[in-house]
């Protein structure tokens, strides 16, 4: 039986969400229309169908990969110089601390599993730098795409005989759970603090 991978199949469930008018809320605060946010969901589903390349005897690539790359950039470049320079800072936090986490604590299943940390780390990074959904979202994917190029350019550096594949089907799957992973705890804290404002307003 055909099964779908989670992360299309969240994609496939977002798009669906967003035909239907939902989620507009979010849209708004990522200053996306309706157009470009289907767009960009109906790329990264069609990104995980994409091949595997081989560039070198050692090195490959996963097509699927770039779409992340290519929706990380253009959300980058289309927006104010004042969001893409908070984007940028909150991409650079949650690549160091993906790093950090992978190579100084353990390795085991939970929230800091590769999985679910970046969205964590952009989630929370974005939340403080501005509380920007544009922003966790970007970094969500660009933060794991950055790690695990510099992973592979640290495997090449070294000289090591196994294959490289950049963009692996693990790796797209780990960017899109943590793109939405980080947009949703960002707007979670954000509800929960106007609701705690909104109650204290009321309390005065």
């Amino acid at each position: 039986m055909f099964s779908l991978p989670l992360s299309v199949a969240l994609l496939t469930l977002l798009t669906v969400l967003l035909l239907l008018g939902l989620g507009q809320r979010v849209l708004d605060r990522m200053r996306l229309t309706d157009a470009e946010a289907v767009i960009i969901l109906l790329l990264m589903i069609g990104g995980h169908f994409l091949p595997t390349i081989s560039l070198t005897p050692r090195i490959a690539l996963n097509l699927g990969g770039l779409i992340p790359f290519g929706v990380g950039i253009y959300l980058l470049v289309t927006t104010s110089t004042q969001e893409r320079l908070r984007a940028v800072g909150v991409t650079l936090v949650t690549a160091a601390l993906i790093w950090l986490s992978d190579k100084f604590l353990p390795l085991q299943p939970g929230l800091l599993d590769p999985v679910f940390s970046g969205g964590i780390f952009a989630g929370l990074t974005a939340t403080i730098w501005g509380r920007s959904r544009r922003s966790a979202f970007t970094a969500g994917l660009l933060g794991v795409l950055l790690v695990d190029a510099t992973s592979m350019l640290q495997l090449w550096l070294q000289g090591l005989e196994e294959r490289i594949t950049l963009g692996s089907g693990g790796l797209f799957s780990s960017v899109v759970l943590s793109s939405f992973l980080a947009v949703a705890l960002t707007e979670v804290i954000g509800e929960v603090r106007e609701a705690i404002h909104l109650g204290g307003n009321r309390d005065g």
